[in-house]
């Protein structure tokens, strides 16, 4: 058989030609593959995965010769752990375009069918070209055929098509760099040593060898040559640091070389890298279930979402004049970061107002027991229906104060936060190299935000809240005098019944209080006196990498702190009030009815004309009088159904 006419020597015999090439421009080859999910097999347009491959000394370079998508196709040899595709066992190729692959012709002689083997991994030092199906390179052209798999070719990709280098394949150095410091040229030296000088008799370090008074001793020699050789060493960094080129800044223009396409630099930072850290350092805030430790907790919880906030916005200042900064920032609005950590701060601090809450009804019951105590029994049954009346509107007020909270929190940081100025020094420092305060590019951006502005926010939003409070306060306390005057002149004559107005005027003005309310206990876990107590909570917050930790005693918030805070922003008229819910708009009879069939299209545009002085709406004139008396007919029978009079 071996010797007939059919048998072909060169079918995977002693012809085996291997080849060398490269994957061409995606643009040739795509279509081949169904991006997207089919019920039919049928639906693939072409026949198993397949590359148009250039091979090195087979096919001309560049596109003149032998344009791309008059290539040969290339089939893929899989692994034996791949399968073939039976029984579910196959995988896909992670072939990309500007791949250089190896290969055999399945043809042999013929070489019109190959076969790829392999791939040649890409190297870290290797500079990739971002352009592919062009001329760049031709047989009398030389050039580098490295190409980037994210490189655009004759049909750029568009939308949801074109690939975005995830962040495990961005590099944190910038590829543009600044051209080298020339370092100083040396100085001349003279052909006689300039006494004193290194070349005399005195070291680099200063050391004059001549001086007779100079300690000899073993030690202190050995002192002095380090001094030296530490100073050596010192020049020698700064020559090399002077010679290093520099990161040409945010507004170079843009170079290749950013994405970490390689095989090697497994280890290399990324940008993913990096996210993934100032995740990880992220400080999750830990609220401590204790009754006792409520309203502290709180306030640290604000005070950490404080931290988060204020390195978040150094990420995005540092964005704008580094960057691996730039590279790995995600915050696209300043000011909707601090609305989502207002939001945040607004639960620690719903906290604080429910414990005053529950600090007034807790005086206010003991105030009102005493009421109780003055009523004749035949009497307590109708005090107890005041008193749920009582708390129904302290819970009533205390909720619509914490409705706003967001907003009231939000123009606290704004005040805080000067975020126009802090943006405009670091565009000065990354466009001019220093901004007006003489700060160079690279300095730090974080906002000057004191461990007291917990505390700070804390008081101007009570303070804000302080003529709520002291209203409430008053008016419970009017109504429970007038009512308990009434109630006095009922039982006025009565023998062996106490004067009830010895009891008025016992609630305390709780602005004044705010101390005894954050750091009143109303749940005791010790029911029998003799438990022992439970253990406190020590972690204020937790990170990912380094767990549970706690504030420092020199940066924890105090209620006293609070309280003082209060009483001076409340004295200087200061506080944040809340800008209130926006009403919405309802139509009144004379707003003319809208066809949600028609409405936006050009049979419903200017039927009718507003007035711009009067805002009076009125029939357009340019209508037919046809048009002009249906229209009228429907705003007559919509006013009739509106009409409830």
């Amino acid at each position: 058989m071996e010797g007939g006419s059919l048998f072909n020597p060169g079918f995977l015999g002693s012809n085996f030609l291997w080849w060398v090439g490269q994957i061409a421009d995606d643009s040739t080859w795509r279509g081949n593959i169904n991006p997207g999910k089919y019920p039919n097999k049928n639906s693939i347009p072409g026949w198993g995965r397949r590359y148009k491959v250039r091979i090195i000394g087979l096919h001309d370079q560049g596109e003149d010769q032998i344009p791309s998508d008059q290539l040969p196709w290339a089939n893929v040899m899989y692994p034996i752990t791949a399968g073939g595709g039976q029984a579910g066992a196959k995988a896909t190729p992670n072939l990309r375009q500007g791949n250089m692959v190896f290969g055999f012709f399945l043809d042999g002689q013929d070489q019109q069918v190959p076969v790829i083997m392999g791939v040649l991994g890409n190297n870290s030092q290797t500079a990739l070209n971002q352009k592919i199906g062009t001329s760049r390179v031709t047989n009398s052209q030389p050039g580098s055929l490295a190409t980037s798999g994210y490189s655009e070719g004759t049909e750029p990709k568009k939308g949801s098509a074109r690939e975005v280098p995830p962040d495990n394949d961005k590099g944190v150095e910038q590829p543009a760099k600044k051209p080298a410091k020339k370092p100083a040229p040396a100085p001349t030296t003279n052909s006689t040593p300039t006494p004193g000088s290194t070349t005399d008799s005195t070291s680099s370090a200063g050391y004059d060898y001549l001086d007779p008074t100079l300690d000899r001793s073993l030690d202190a020699t050995l002192a002095r040559e380090d001094a030296v050789v530490a100073e050596i060493e010192r020049r020698e960094a700064e020559k090399k640091a002077a010679e290093k080129p520099q990161e040409a800044g945010p507004g170079a223009p843009p170079a290749p070389g950013a994405t970490n396409e390689n095989s090697d630099g497994v280890h290399q930072t990324t940008s993913a890298d990096t996210k993934r850290q100032a995740k990880c350092d992220e400080k999750i805030v830990l609220l401590k279930p204790d009754p006792q430790e409520h309203v502290p907790s709180a306030l640290k919880g604000i005070q950490t979402a404080i931290d988060n906030l204020t390195t978040k916005i150094d990420s995005y200042l540092q964005a704008l004049q580094s960057y691996v900064d730039a590279v790995t920032n995600t915050i696209s609005d300043l000011q909707a970061l601090m609305k989502s950590f207002a939001d945040e701060m607004a639960k620690y601090m719903k906290v604080i107002y429910d414990k005053i809450m529950e600090f007034v009804m807790k005086t206010l019951n003991k105030a009102l027991s005493k009421v109780v105590a003055a009523l004749p029994s035949s009497m307590r049954y109708q005090f107890s229906d005041m008193k749920q009346v009582f708390t129904d509107l302290i819970r009533c007020l205390y909720s619509k104060m914490t409705d706003g909270l967001g907003d009231k929190i939000l123009g606290a940081l704004t005040g805080a936060i000067d975020l126009p100025e802090l943006i405009k020094e670091a565009t000065d420092r990354a466009t001019k190299g220093e901004d007006e305060n003489g700060y160079p590019a690279g300095a730090t951006t974080n906002p000057y935000v004191p461990m007291c502005t917990a505390e700070t926010i804390t008081a101007q939003v009570l303070a804000g809240s302080r003529p709520e409070i002291d209203g409430a306060n008053n008016n419970l306390v009017d109504n429970l005098n007038s009512y308990m005057e009434d109630m006095n002149d009922t039982l006025a004559g009565i023998a062996d019944v106490t004067s009830l107005l010895d009891v008025k005027n016992l609630i305390p003005d709780i602005g004044g209080s705010i101390t005894s309310a954050l750091s009143f206990t109303n749940i005791k876990l010790n029911v029998f006196g003799c438990e022992a107590t439970p253990t406190i909570a020590a972690s204020d917050f937790y990170t990912f990498c380094q767990g549970g930790d706690a504030q420092t005693e020199g940066e924890t918030p105090s209620a006293k702190s609070v309280d003082e805070k209060t009483k001076e922003e409340s004295e200087n008229e200061g506080g944040i009030e809340g800008e209130g819910s926006t009403p919405y708009v309802e139509p009144n009879r004379s707003t003319p009815d809208v066809n949600n069939k028609t409405s936006g299209g050009e049979t419903d545009v200017n039927i009718t004309t507003t007035d711009p002085e009067t805002g009076v709406i009125s029939m357009r004139t340019d209508l037919t009088p046809a048009e002009q008396q249906a229209r009228a007919n429907q705003l007559a029978e919509a006013d009739a159904a509106l009409d409830i009079s």
